[in-house]
């Protein structure tokens, strides 16, 4: 990961700027190379295909990129509204293959007027997904939505959206029951 300059700086600071995220992303079905925005678009050596398409309604929002602090996994939210039903049903599918597949987040920005690059594409999250959610809200109103998590997250805390207990641990871990026996009574029984 590179550092940014002090023209990028003023060019992130100035007045119109177009921004993007991109995903490379190793899915199930092979590596995809992903952007927030339409259609295709080459940044830096790579054709990135746009997953947004206003006019079919699918829209890809990116949250913030959390600061990391004691006890708290970096993450950032991915959510993507108005999915279609085979792309709902391609997630679902493929849902627990999704977990833990690598997915590198970068960061572009472009001149809107000629949607030149302003500033070059910048590795800013080497991560990991977490596992996809889909949520409705009624009949109509569907999105995904899933976590970019750091690969480091395991060094100094639980995966992110997991429970430190028995069941969490069981689910990250099938058939680990080592936390089970924390707190629990001593019996100890002799035999002769």
């Amino acid at each position: 990961m590179t550092g940014y300059t002090q023209d990028d700086l003023d060019r992130l600071g100035g007045l119109y700027t177009g921004r993007a995220w991109f995903a490379h992303v190793q899915l199930p079905s092979g590596a995809r190379r992903l952007h927030t925005g339409m259609g295709p678009k080459t940044v830096g050596g790579h054709e990135w295909e746009g997953v947004s398409d206003p006019f079919g309604g699918q829209m890809v929002g990116v949250g913030t990129i959390e600061e990391p602090y004691f006890g708290s996994a970096p993450a950032v939210d991915v959510v993507m509204s108005g999915a279609n039903k085979a792309f709902l049903k391609e997630v679902w599918d493929d849902r627990a293959d999704m977990e833990g597949v690598s997915c590198d987040l970068y960061f572009a920005t472009f001149d809107p007027e000629t949607g030149d690059e302003d500033v070059a594409l910048q590795k800013l999250v080497p991560g990991k997904i977490s596992a996809p959610r889909i949520s409705f809200i009624g009949a109509a109103i569907r999105f995904i939505s899933m976590k970019v998590v750091s690969v480091f997250e395991g060094l100094n805390f639980p995966d992110t959206g997991s429970a430190w207990s028995p069941a969490g641990q069981r689910q990250r871990y099938a058939g680990d029951k080592g936390l089970d026996y924390i707190n629990a009574d001593i019996v100890e029984e002799y035999k002769k």
